[in-house]
């Protein structure tokens, strides 16, 4: 097992979980997941459109088929994430209201628990490590060399623990931040 490599993962899907947390800013990590219906199927809004960063406040979504401009503009108002969507020629635009202070403290109780759901990801990677390391040792690992393995195990566990807490402190800075 690769605890580098598992680790690695869950921190990169907590980063993915942050950049769809709304700032007040404009990002198309906001809405590149929202279903769209397109072609009989619910469709994810990037698979089907470009989008991109028209101003601070907005985006600019660009169907590649204008038949769907319409699909995505519902998609959008219906995806209760709070933004407001208009259609413009062959494109929509997203506005992105400012957040008041009561959502924003919601945000930052959101990011925590995503980051308590990476921790708790973490330690079951740990976990896992170990009863490998174990199981190695019952096989015929030396008492040393387990002893070495864990103490890898707990460096990476440390390391990652710590890239979360700074994550979460420039995410609840950037959210609280006017």
């Amino acid at each position: 097992m690769d605890v580098q490599k598992e680790i690695q993962k869950v921190i990169d899907s907590l980063v993915d979980d942050f950049a769809r947390i709304r700032t007040g800013r404009a990002s198309p990590e906001l809405i590149e997941n929202v279903k769209v219906n397109a072609y009989g199927s619910d469709m994810v809004l990037k698979s089907i459109a470009t989008i991109s960063v028209s101003d601070v406040r907005s985006l600019l979504v660009q169907p590649w088929d204008k038949s769907l401009v319409e699909n995505v503009s519902k998609a959008l108002l219906s995806s209760n994430l709070g933004l407001s969507a208009s259609v413009e020629g062959d494109a929509v635009r997203v506005s992105v209201p400012d957040l008041n202070e009561e959502r924003r403290q919601e945000y930052v109780k959101v990011m925590k628990d995503r980051a308590e759901l990476a921790r708790v990801g973490v330690r079951n990677v740990r976990q896992k490590a170990m009863k490998e390391i174990e199981s190695l040792k019952e096989a015929g690992l030396s008492e040393d060399d387990a002893k070495r393995q864990k103490e890898d195990v707990e460096k990476e566990v440390k390391q990652a623990n710590e890239q979360i807490a700074e994550l979460m402190k420039s995410k609840e800075e950037e959210l609280m931040t006017v």
